[in-house]
């Protein structure tokens, strides 16, 4: 049981980080990952514990 809480708190600040790091790209690389600043904006704006 202790793993689990350890993997999903774990899982939940990478997911948090990784929101974050997406307001940070630019035009050119949001475009590389076919995402538009909007589409980044609303993904960093999900909770952390939100797939």
């Amino acid at each position: 049981l202790a793993r689990k809480a350890m993997s999903v708190l774990l899982s939940w600040g990478d997911r948090g980080r990784q929101r974050h790091a997406l307001t940070e790209l630019d035009e050119h690389l949001l475009r590389d990952i076919g995402l538009t600043r909007y589409q980044a904006r609303i993904e960093a704006l999900k909770p952390f514990w939100c797939r």
